[in-house]
């Protein structure tokens, strides 16, 4: 990665992070500009239509967990859905080339209250379509990740498949 610089994101209410280019991708290179001008022009409103993803994370992993012994105590319980972003603290941003496509992808990664090991990313396809939530993992793709084409539409994987979630056709 090369040196970092402090970047506001309206998706995230204003909310200051780090942006980071990877490996031979730069900033001003013209599909890393578009994908980050594309992310940048995403709204509160786009965060609210993409919560399905990062909620389910949410459950799943406190069903995985058994979260009302403890979780619910550390972190209280989402009244509702879109209660969930008020546990979610961003702290980076990435760009980064696909590792076997041709897109650049931009990945936000950070904090999550309720799985603090792994945290949590979020990743855009040409800055545009969220296709990946979860815990962070360095991958940009499901299916890249699991080695598996079957799960090239799926944006969280989930534990427990009925919290699985699918990109918007």
């Amino acid at each position: 990665m090369i040196a970092s610089r402090r970047i506001a994101i309206p998706y995230f209410d204003g909310a200051e992070v780090d942006l980071d280019v990877e490996g031979d991708l730069t900033a001003d290179e013209p599909a890393a500009a578009a994908a980050l001008a594309a992310f940048l022009s995403l709204t509160p409103a786009d965060r609210l239509a993409d919560t399905r993803h990062v909620y389910a994370y949410y459950r799943d992993f406190h069903e995985a967990v058994g979260g009302e012994d403890f979780l619910d105590d550390e972190m209280g319980v989402p009244e509702t859905p879109e209660a969930i972003w008020r546990h979610v603290h961003p702290k980076q941003l990435y760009l980064v080339r696909g590792p076997d496509d041709d897109h650049v992808y931009v990945v936000a990664s950070g904090d999550c209250d309720w799985e603090v090991e792994h945290g949590l990313s979020l990743v855009w396809r040409d800055g545009r379509t969220l296709c990946k939530a979860g815990g962070e993992d360095g991958h940009v793709t499901n299916s890249y990740a699991y080695a598996d084409d079957s799960l090239a539409n799926v944006v969280y994987p989930a534990v427990d498949p009925k919290f699985r979630t699918l990109l918007t056709p």
